[in-house]
This record gives C-alpha cells, sequence and structure tokens, in this order.
C-alpha cells in the first residue's frame, strides 16, 4: 500500500464522517428557514390542506402540512372537498 492510496483512504473516511455528521453542528448559527412559521399560520385558517402535486391531504397541524410551502398548497374547508379532489387522508395525522 502506498503513500497515496493511504492519503485516499484518509480522505474516504473524512468525507463519510462529514455526511454522517448533521450540517447544524458543523454551522450552529443556520438558523431554520422561518417559512415554516408562516406557512403553519397561513395553514391555521384552513380545515384540510394538500401539496397540490400530491395525492395526500393532512389536518393543519400535521408535520407534513407545516412543510407545504404557500405557492404549493391546496386548502379545503371540508373533508368532503379533500376527499372530492381524489386524495386521501394522510397515514401520519389520520384527518
Amino acid at each position: 500500500m502506498t503513500r497515496k492510496d493511504i492519503q485516499l483512504i484518509a480522505i474516504y473516511i473524512v468525507v463519510a464522517a462529514l455526511v454522517v455528521i448533521d450540517v447544524h453542528l458543523l454551522w450552529p448559527s443556520a438558523k431554520p428557514a422561518p417559512e415554516v412559521e408562516i406557512i403553519s399560520s397561513q395553514v391555521a385558517e384552513y380545515a384540510y390542506v394538500a401539496y397540490a402535486q400530491r395525492e395526500v391531504f393532512h389536518r393543519p397541524d400535521c408535520k407534513w402540512a407545516k412543510r407545504v410551502s404557500p405557492q404549493n398548497m391546496v386548502r379545503f374547508k371540508t373533508r368532503e372537498d379533500a376527499m372530492e379532489s381524489r386524495r386521501r387522508p394522510c397515514n401520519f395525522c389520520r384527518p
């Protein structure tokens, strides 16, 4: 095994370790996007929400609903409206 091989192995180990380490540990000043708070306040006005491109609808307090960006959000006032749009209930929040 040559010195170059050992250096490559060391580089692979370092890269693998960096992939495992959480980004927040490397850059503790990194803040979560404020968009999550805005979305959760917008979601609260409706009984159910869904991604525009997906077949699942959620309750507003569902962790998946809070990740929907406003431009990709479809809003429903009733469960029947969501079902009529050919969407199924989320298995996590069970609306």
